[in-house]
C-alpha cells in the first residue's frame, strides 16, 4: 500500500451532502422504538457525549456513552454521520457506519428474510446493550440472499422449546442450520491496553512537569502485567538526562525517545482544526501513525470555538506507542475458539448440516491473528460435534480503523477464513463471501492450512478524519466529495 503523506487539511466546502442509504438503516431500525422513546434515549445519548466533551476540554479523558444502551450510542453516531455530522466522533463512525451502511444498502434485500423485523426489534428493545450480535446476524443473512439462497429464516426464540439456531436458510435441494457468534477483542487485550496506559501515565507526568514534548515508541518482549510501574519512566528520564536518542535494549523491551518536530502540526493547525484524541492527532505530533499498534497521548491544548474535541493549538504534549511481542501475549490474544464452536454447535439440529458464523473484531496486527489462524485451524481439525451435523465454521475478522489518509474518515478489512469440521465432502454453502465489503472488491490468498479471501481496504471517501471539516461520504463506491 501506498505509504501515507500525512500533510494534508481538509476541504471546507461542498459538504451539504446526506447519505441516504445509511439512513434508510437509521430509520428502518428507529422505527422499531416508540417515537418518545427514541427521542429521549437520543436525547440521553447526546447529553453523554457533550458531558465527555467537556470533561474533554478539562483534559479528563472517559467514556463517550453509556454501554447500557449502546443501541442508541449507534444510532446517534450513524444519524449524524449520514445528516449534519455535528456529534459523530472517529471511534463510533469507524464501529458502526460501516455496518449499517451495509444494511441500508441491502434493506430491500434483507426484508425478505423472513422473521428480521422481530431480529431488529429485539436488537431496538431488549438487547440495546449488545447490538453488534444481532448486527452480525442480519449481515450472514444478507450473505446468503446475496448468493443466491431462495429462502433465510430467522428462528424464533420460544421459551420452553429448547436450543435452537439463529436461522435456517434454503435452496433447491439443500437446507442448512446457521448461528452466529459476534466476538469482541479479548479481555487480555483489554487488560493488556489498559496496563499499557498505565505504563505511560508517569511519563505524561513526567514530559508536563519539566515542559518536554516527546515520542516513546515501545516494543515489550514480556507480558505487560510482569512490569513493574516505573519501567518506562526510567528509560524517559534517563533518556531526557542523557539527552540521548539512542534507542535501549533489554530483556523487557526495545525501544526509542524522540523529541516531537512541531512543524507539521503547527502547519495544519494553521489552517484547520485536529480532532484531539485520535489517530491524525498522534500521527501529526509523531510523523506517522501505527495502526496496529496501542497508543496513549497527552497535551496541553487550547480547544476549537465551538467544537471542545478539536485543537485550535497545542503547547506541550507527549505520545508513547507500544506493541506487545511476548510470545505469551500473542497466544492469549489469540483466543482460541473451540468453546465458542462448542456454544454455537448446541444450538444446531441435527437433522441437516451445520453452519456456524463468528464475526471478529480485531487490531491486533498480523502476528496476533496469523497464531490465531493457527490455533482455529487445528481446533477445527479436532473438533467433535456432540449431536448435530456440524460441517464448516466461517470467521469474518473486521479491522475497523479511524483512517488518517486524505479523502478517508473510515475504513474497514475484512478478512474471511473458512474451517472445516473434521473429515467430509460436504461443499461449503458460501463460498468466498463477504459480510461488509463489496465482495467484487476481494480477492482470494492462501495462508497456512486453509483458503482466505480479503477484501481491499473498503473506504469512506470524501474528507477525513481528523479536521472540522471532515464531513465525509460513507459511500464505498461514490464519487469523491470535495
Amino acid at each position: 500500500m501506498k505509504a501515507n503523506n500525512p500533510d494534508w487539511t481538509a476541504p471546507r466546502g461542498n459538504q451539504d451532502w446526506r447519505d441516504d442509504e445509511l439512513m434508510l438503516a437509521v430509520v428502518w431500525l428507529k422505527s422499531f422504538v416508540p417515537r418518545r422513546e427514541m427521542e429521549q434515549r437520543l436525547d440521553v445519548a447526546k447529553a453523554n457525549l457533550l458531558a465527555a466533551q467537556e470533561r474533554m476540554r478539562a483534559g479528563v479523558m472517559g467514556p463517550l456513552f453509556d454501554p447500557a444502551d449502546t443501541a442508541a450510542w449507534y444510532i446517534l453516531q450513524a444519524e449524524t454521520f449520514a445528516t449534519d455530522r455535528a456529534l459523530w466522533t472517529p471511534e463510533g463512525t469507524m464501529r458502526v457506519v460501516p455496518f449499517l451502511s451495509r444494511i441500508g444498502k441491502e434493506l430491500k434485500r434483507l426484508l425478505s428474510v423472513k422473521g428480521v423485523e422481530d431480529r431488529a426489534a429485539r436488537m431496538m428493545l431488549q438487547e440495546r446493550r449488545q447490538p453488534d450480535s444481532i448486527i452480525l446476524e442480519m449481515l450472514v443473512a444478507l450473505a446468503y440472499r446475496r448468493r443466491g439462497w431462495s429462502r433465510v429464516e430467522f428462528v424464533p426464540e420460544t421459551p420452553g422449546r429448547g436450543q435452537t439456531p439463529d436461522m435456517y436458510v434454503f435452496r433447491t435441494g439443500s437446507r442448512w442450520a446457521a448461528e452466529c457468534k459476534r466476538l469482541v477483542p479479548s479481555t487480555y487485550a483489554a487488560r493488556e491496553k489498559s496496563r499499557g496506559t498505565v505504563l505511560a501515565q508517569p511519563v505524561h507526568q513526567l514530559c508536563l512537569e519539566i515542559g518536554e514534548s516527546l515520542i516513546v515508541e515501545v516494543k515489550y518482549q514480556v507480558e505487560l502485567n510482569k512490569i513493574e510501574d516505573d519501567y518506562l519512566l526510567r528509560h524517559v528520564r534517563s533518556a531526557i538526562e542523557r539527552r540521548s536518542l539512542t534507542p535501549w535494549k533489554d530483556e523487557v523491551a526495545t525501544g526509542r525517545v524522540r523529541p516531537i518536530e512541531w512543524t507539521l502540526l503547527r502547519r495544519i493547525l494553521a489552517k484547520d482544526y485536529v480532532y484531539f484524541d485520535g489517530s491524525r492527532m498522534i500521527e501529526l505530533l509523531a510523523g506517522r501513525y501505527i495502526h496496529t499498534a496501542d497508543h496513549s497521548m497527552a497535551a496541553k491544548w487550547r480547544p476549537a470555538p465551538l467544537r471542545p474535541t478539536y485543537a485550535d493549538a497545542v503547547y506541550q504534549a507527549s505520545g508513547v506507542s507500544w506493541v506487545s511481542e511476548s510470545e505469551t501475549a500473542v497466544r492469549q490474544k489469540a483466543r482460541h475458539f473451540r468453546s465458542t464452536i462448542a456454544n454455537a454447535e448446541r444450538q444446531l439440529p441435527s437433522d441437516r448440516p451445520g453452519v456456524i458464523h463468528v464475526g471478529i473484531e480485531t487490531s491486533a496486527g498480523s502476528e496476533v491473528d496469523f497464531t490465531r489462524h493457527f490455533f482455529n485451524t487445528m481446533q477445527a481439525r479436532t473438533f467433535a460435534p456432540a449431536t448435530s451435523r456440524l460441517r464448516w465454521v466461517y470467521a469474518n475478522y473486521f479491522v475497523p480503523e479511524a483512517t488518517t489518509r486524505e479523502n478517508e474518515t473510515w475504513a474497514i478489512t475484512e478478512t474471511m477464513v473458512p474451517y472445516k469440521i473434521g473429515h467430509h465432502r460436504t461443499r461449503w454453502p458460501l463460498p468466498g463471501h463477504m459480510l461488509v465489503s463489496p465482495e467484487d472488491g476481494s480477492e482470494s490468498g492462501v495462508i497456512p492450512s486453509a483458503a482466505l479471501v480479503r477484501t481491499k481496504r473498503d473506504r469512506a471517501k470524501s474528507g477525513t478524519s481528523s479536521g472540522l471539516a471532515q464531513l465525509v461520504a460513507s459511500n464505498i463506491k461514490g464519487p469523491i466529495r470535495p
